[in-house]
């Protein structure tokens, strides 16, 4: 089979690339164990180590494709600590590239963010789409996408960029900085207390649930037509956070009201992708309806 390093391999998309791909693919998880979601498996290789530190990558065996998930997540932390964020996501994706490129890997998938568009000038957002980041972390996304495109045209390392729009997984915890607003109305609904919704509920968001992510990059890793390529990985269809209050209420089967706070400042109002690009060259349809992947969530939360 063929050989994969999945780079934060024990993180949340990491997690279910190791699930999903295990049986066709022999996979090697290289986690420096900073934002684990789950134990290192028993039936694959796994490193212990970080992508910035040169000596791993002298120790990692032949390796077919590299699928970059390894990054600083946190916008609030990229704000306070930009130069921390700009090592992991910047220098750690340049150092992974060249990794890539002295070893002749067949392909080099990077996994970007929304984060890198900034506030939305038209919808739906495509790939063509002015990018403005608002964060240091956007922009760390955005320069490590810049360089994976740079290596392919530059260097002609087969590499593809997927850029994720709101991923939701089981693997979201209410205590992760990185927690997103699902897994927080769900763990008040589960205490039964009221969804709290920060202004007045109508901002909207394109939720991705990784099943469909990891059915991208598993698209991706032997299309070589997507090489040198972004890709758009979302739904393609937007929920309003007051729609997705409810149906998190309807799926517990609580009667709870909904407590409206203060917006959050600079929170951009709406935001939802085109996936018409993936799906015309990677084939690409998202199969996971929201209502089903959070009932599997709210039901099986870890």
């Amino acid at each position: 089979m063929n050989k994969i390093l999945v780079t934060g391999g024990l993180g949340q998309v990491g997690a279910h690339i190791y699930k999903y791909l295990k049986n066709d693919f022999e996979l090697i998880l290289l986690d420096n164990l900073s934002n684990a979601k789950i134990s290192p498996p028993n039936d694959c290789l796994f490193i212990k180590g970080d992508i910035l530190d040169d000596a791993i990558y002298s120790s990692l065996p032949e390796i077919d494709f590299i699928i970059h998930t390894a990054a600083q997540i946190s916008v609030k932390k990229s704000t306070k600590e930009p130069v921390f964020d700009a090592k992991t996501n910047i220098e750690g994706t340049l150092k992974l590239l060249e990794f890539a490129r002295k070893r002749d890997i067949k392909k080099f998938v990077y996994l970007s963010s929304a984060a890198t568009f900034g506030v939305p000038k038209f919808l739906p957002i495509t790939e063509e789409h002015p990018r403005e980041p608002l964060s240091p972390y956007g922009l760390s996304k955005l320069v490590g996408e810049r360089y994976t495109m740079l290596y392919n045209s530059l260097y002609n390392l087969p590499t593809t960029s997927l850029i994720l729009f709101n991923l939701y997984s089981n693997l979201q915890k209410i205590d992760d900085p990185y927690s997103g607003v699902i897994s927080k109305f769900i763990h008040l609904i589960h205490l039964n207390s009221s969804p709290i919704i920060e202004g007045d509920g109508t901002q909207t968001r394109d939720f991705i649930h990784v099943q469909d992510v990891v059915s991208a990059i598993k698209l991706v890793l032997k299309n070589d037509k997507s090489n040198g390529e972004s890709y758009n990985i979302g739904t393609g269809k937007q929920t309003s956070i007051l729609e997705l209050a409810n149906l998190l209420l309807k799926i517990g089967k609580k009667d709870l009201s909904i407590n409206y706070t203060e917006p959050r400042t600079g929170d951009i109002k709406h935001s939802y992708c085109s996936i018409s690009k993936a799906q015309k060259e990677l084939n690409f349809n998202p199969k996971i309806r929201l209502e089903e992947g959070l009932t599997e969530i709210y039901y099986n939360v870890v």
